[in-house]
């Protein structure tokens, strides 16, 4: 009876795996065929009169240390007060395997401006431990603000 009840626990085990694997990728999948600017658009909507100033991918490139040959495009809006730290990125890349790479320079950078206002501006090390930073298969997502939450819940519903 026992011999019987491999064939089946075999079938079973590779059933799990296959649903395993495409569950995994499936999960890693997301991204947009969209332009970086018709996503980044409903979240710039929402930016308050002065808050931020939109910025060049070179400004972009220069903070957060990017390849922008690796893009296929971004958004970047930052203060132009140095005492606040509120920043806006969205970037569309060429290749989804970049992303962990461009996330790892965002989370550089993000360490570099904590250890910069960590002392002396506490209200803004505080908006620094709460920025959100996301990656969706190739369009990566930063943003420092306090309204942070709703430019990212628009963001998400643009893609």
């Amino acid at each position: 009876m026992s011999r019987k009840l491999y064939p089946v626990l075999e079938v079973l085990c590779v059933a799990a795996l296959i649903a395993f694997i495409t569950f995994l990728v499936l999960s890693r999948s997301g991204g947009t065929d969209k332009p970086v600017g018709d996503v980044a658009a409903p979240a710039v909507k929402l930016l308050e009169e002065g808050q931020m100033d939109k910025k060049t991918n070179a400004d972009a490139a220069k903070a957060f240390g990017f390849d922008l040959s690796k893009t296929d495009g971004l958004v970047y809006y930052e203060n132009t007060d140095i005492m606040d730290v509120s920043e806006l990125l969205v970037v569309k890349l060429k290749d989804a395997e970049d992303a962990e790479e461009f996330r790892g320079a965002v989370e550089t950078y993000i360490a570099n401006q904590k250890n910069l206002y960590k002392n002396y501006a506490p209200e803004q090390y505080a908006l620094l431990e709460d920025s959100i930073l996301e990656v969706s298969g190739n369009t990566l997502f930063y943003c420092t603000a306090t309204n942070a939450d709703a430019l990212y819940d628009a963001f998400r519903k643009a893609l």
